[in-house]
């Protein structure tokens, strides 16, 4: 017979408590266990997210937005859906067709290392009008087409990119104009708030169907991929080479896309919110859901670009509270956008191959921590952190033998 009790020196019998458990570990194991939870919530809780995001997790919010969507009425809420322009029969020039005749499908961009100067590609595409405005000439374009570029000091890219769209949207015969949107000074960058300012600027320059939305570092590989909006907004750029031509994960909607006017104004525009890198794409992915807009994204065959390398801008760090405000951004929506948008144009010149516009859009709200915006010590730091407390959470969990208590439930001598 087995014994189940010690007897001490003194006479006193010695228990183990909670049959078997070893409560100063355990006690220690919940305090780790604590801490590790305060960690995550502090310190990871958008690591976290992206995560999610990326392994293509529906996260509950954005589940919940879309069943809001279930009964909507697009007519009840006024959303109008796209017209090819209408001519009468004295017009001489008939309407462009559906699909160009004259596109290469498959482009050859080179070497991206290849630079080029900006009089080289004027004098390559001497047909453009100034301002970066071009029509076709036997026909009319289905629409007109406004492409908004946010930028600053990526003037090598820009060359790239006005080298490489001018040919395409000839191509497709559209009726377009380039916009490019600088932010003036050297504060942190707000590449939405400057796509606002773009939308808002083309506005007044002219009468357009369809807004592009465009980062400079991202040309077309293949001409079939059309500049054109349709009925919802449009994902232009699923595939890109930096991702192996496959989409990250499903709640991502940037890079190109495409928006009438009443799509966007639907939305509210981009969130003003994202100042420094990040999630400002996956607010507009928020936005489109919450109006019940719907969206589609462009043909995998054709919808492909390259991305061209650019280092890290000290400038636009990576914002730490990016989806702290991607959750909020379905509420926010109405506040933050166009209807709140504040800037004050520094100049706008009439270029050959664009219309520059050069914006003010201010300074961020946290203007102390802007310098610290997701360095990569600070990422480090958290995850060593988290792997630190998992790691004496599990010693703690295995000394405590609590794992054994829950496993054979039964006194242990």
């Amino acid at each position: 017979m087995s014994q189940r009790r010690k007897t001490t020196s003194k006479g006193l019998v010695q228990r183990r408590t909670f049959y078997g458990l070893r409560a100063r570990w355990f006690t220690l194991f919940v305090l780790f266990f604590i801490l590790q939870l305060v960690v995550v919530y502090f310190r990871i809780h958008d690591v976290i997210m992206v995560i999610s995001l990326h392994l293509n997790i529906k996260l509950d919010w954005i589940r919940g937005l879309e069943d809001n969507c279930l009964d909507f009425d697009s007519k009840k809420h006024g959303i109008n859906h796209l017209q090819i322009p209408e001519i009468d029969g004295s017009s001489p020039k008939p309407i462009c067709p559906k699909s160009p005749p004259v596109l290469y499908g498959k482009l050859n961009l080179g070497d991206e290392d290849d630079d080029v100067t900006m009089d080289d590609v004027i004098r390559n595409n001497s047909w453009v009008k100034a301002g970066g405005r071009h029509k076709p000439d036997n026909c009319i374009a289905r629409q007109r087409v406004a492409i908004i570029v946010p930028h600053r000091n990526r003037e090598r890219h820009l060359r790239q990119f006005l080298r490489a769209i001018h040919p395409v949207m000839k191509r497709q015969q559209a009726d377009y104009r380039v916009f490019v949107i600088h932010q003036a000074g050297t504060g942190t960058f707000n590449k939405a708030k400057l796509l606002n300012i773009g939308y808002r600027e083309a506005r007044k320059e002219g009468i357009f169907d369809c807004f592009i939305f465009h980062d400079v570092d991202l040309l077309a590989e293949d001409d079939r991929n059309l500049y054109r909006c349709a009925d919802v907004p449009r994902h232009l750029s699923v595939g890109i080479d930096k991702w192996d031509y496959q989409l990250p994960y499903d709640a991502l909607f940037g890079g190109v896309i495409a928006m009438t006017t009443s799509q966007f104004e639907q939305v509210n525009g981009y969130s003003n919110e994202y100042w420094g890198w990040g999630a400002e794409d996956d607010d507009m992915y928020v936005r489109i859901l919450h109006s019940c807009l719907g969206l589609e994204r462009a043909n995998y065959d054709v919808a492909r670009y390259r991305m061209v390398y650019h280092p890290s801008d000290k400038n636009n760090r990576v914002n730490p509270y990016r989806y702290t405000l991607l959750v909020g951004a379905a509420e926010r929506q109405r506040q933050d956008g166009l209807s709140n948008l504040k800037y004050n144009i520094v100049s706008e010149r009439s270029m050959p191959l664009y219309t520059n516009i050069t914006a003010d859009v201010g300074k961020p709200p946290l203007r102390s921590n802007v310098s610290t915006f997701g360095t990569r010590v600070d990422i480090v730091v958290s995850l060593s952190l988290l792997l630190l407390m998992m790691t004496l959470t599990c010693c703690t969990c295995v000394k405590s033998r609590l794992m054994h208590v829950i496993m054979c439930p039964r006194r242990i001598p």
